[in-house]
């Protein structure tokens, strides 16, 4: 019976394990494609800039 459940408590932190590093590799990807689409969205603001095309931020009633 004892060895059971450590067998069953081992794989419960395995599994923890894998999620916390499904987690963490997650929350990297968001935030680098989240540089990498910030980046070209201020690239496209530059280009039509020097355009002469103006922007401004939409507005909450507008959205």
């Amino acid at each position: 019976m004892i060895k059971q459940m450590k067998k069953s408590g081992q794989a419960l932190v395995e599994y923890a394990l894998v999620l916390a590093l499904i987690a963490i590799v997650a929350i990297l990807v968001v935030k680098a494609v989240g540089t990498q689409t910030s980046s070209t969205f201020d690239n496209i603001q530059s280009t039509m800039s020097a355009q002469g095309v103006t922007t401004s931020a939409p507005t909450a009633a507008s959205s």
